[in-house]
């Protein structure tokens, strides 16, 4: 049976295009699913899923919804219809791919329903939006953005040739499937930049004990991609080093972007879950992501453009709060692991950042909300320790051995 391919795209505008795309990847053996989501005028290729199919999977009715006026309703309308069609496509086992194009509302469109997706299942954007800030339509999903360079408008030489590029990308991606095999059980774990050291020294050791280490950048949007791997149940264990993210959240910083599962999904499914400071002792901000001026006058250490502000005992204070109303919600094994010694590497002994006082207010706090029945360990060393990554990568392999949670 051959591989079948979504291709996704406002028909009334990009319809040329999107018909170009669909002879590609015929010509290459994969079976087309054209997909309508224009919002506008007629289609100008014949889709196999129409715009009425689409707005009538999310419940809005055809004949009210082409006499919407509000554009952004109309949006909203195909965004949910095909997300919903493009999930029940993949559950029935009939998608192998995703293929869109677009420019700004386009791509905002394809890439939604992308990201309702699971993780694997190859995922590619046309797109005249590429060179900006595409956080926006990324998120946390496997999504390739492939730059259009020119606008997709009017038919040319250079046009055609992006289009079949990109078509024999996302074929290729196909042949090599979207199955994510499970081997070795697999330990998530968090990390940023001066705070990446106990990763480092953590890996060794998980692979000793039989693991594979899978690592998160806690820049906002990793936080949240473990998140969504761990609900997927692709994770066996995690070792939060890194919970720095709820302070650029709080601050408006570099790695702020955490939604609202972000420390909870391990604990409500299960998963053996160990949690550090890491970070915890500093915002990250720049040029782009401005300094509040509640926070100026503070302690500054800088990183590239970036720069690191220390926090003070208010924050820990907020921090604690934060932290152990979500751990409390934990059905599963958690522990807290805490290094005394500093919670990076701008936190140390002999830096303008080591403050162990401040960082104690956050632990005494800590213990006043956590629920009793989950542990809190001090270790009187520093975050980047050997010592520190091995106690912690024996305390989760505890946990995992006993709640048998490894892969099989």
């Amino acid at each position: 049976m051959p591989k079948q391919l979504l291709i996704i795209a406002t028909l009334d505008t990009k319809g040329r295009e999107a018909a170009y795309v669909k002879d590609c990847v015929q010509a290459r053996g994969v079976h087309p699913i054209l997909m309508d989501v224009g919002t506008l005028e007629k289609p100008l290729a014949p889709p196999d899923i129409t715009r009425e199919e689409v707005v009538g999977a999310a419940g809005y009715r055809p004949e009210e919804w082409s006499k919407v006026k509000d554009r952004s309703a109309a949006i909203q309308a195909v965004q949910e219809g095909g997300a919903l069609l493009a999930k029940g496509l993949y559950g029935k086992g009939k998608l192998d791919g995703v293929f869109g194009l677009g420019g700004g509302t386009g791509t905002s469109i394809v890439t939604h329903i992308m990201r309702s997706l699971p993780f694997g299942i190859p995922k590619m954007v046309l797109s005249t939006v590429v060179s900006r800030d595409i956080r926006e339509y990324v998120g946390t999903k496997d999504i390739v953005m492939f730059h259009s360079v020119a606008d997709l408008l009017g038919s040319n030489e250079l046009m055609r040739h992006l289009l079949g590029q990109a078509s024999h990308a996302i074929c290729g991606m196909m042949e090599r499937g979207s199955t994510l095999h499970k081997g070795k059980p697999m330990v998530a774990v968090t990390a940023y930049g001066i705070n990446s050291v106990c990763a480092l020294n953590a890996e060794p050791l998980l692979q000793e004990r039989g693991y594979e280490m899978i690592a998160f950048h806690a820049n906002g949007c990793g936080g949240m991609a473990m998140e969504e791997l761990l609900s997927q149940g692709l994770i066996d264990g995690v070792l939060d080093f890194t919970t720095h993210e709820i302070a650029d959240e709080m601050f408006g910083g570099y790695c702020r972007g955490i939604g609202p599962t972000r420390l909870e999904t391990a604990g409500s499914m299960g998963i053996p879950h160990l949690v550090v400071p890491g970070g915890l002792d500093n915002a990250v901000f720049s040029p782009y992501y401005p300094m509040p001026e509640q926070l100026k006058g503070r302690k500054v250490h800088p990183h590239d453009i970036r720069f690191c502000v220390r926090l003070g005992p208010e924050e820990m204070k907020q921090f604690a709060q934060i932290i152990g109303m979500k751990l409390n919600k934990s059905k599963g094994p958690t522990h807290v692991l805490i290094p005394l010694q500093g919670w990076s590497e701008a936190d140390k002994p002999g830096t303008a950042f080591f403050d162990p006082g401040t960082n104690q207010v956050f632990v005494e706090e800590f213990r006043k909300i956590l629920h009793p029945h989950i542990p809190i360990e001090e270790m009187d060393v520093h975050i980047s320790d050997p010592a520190f990554a091995r106690r912690a990568v024996e305390l989760l392999d505890e946990m995992i051995q006993a709640t048998g949670t490894q892969s099989k």
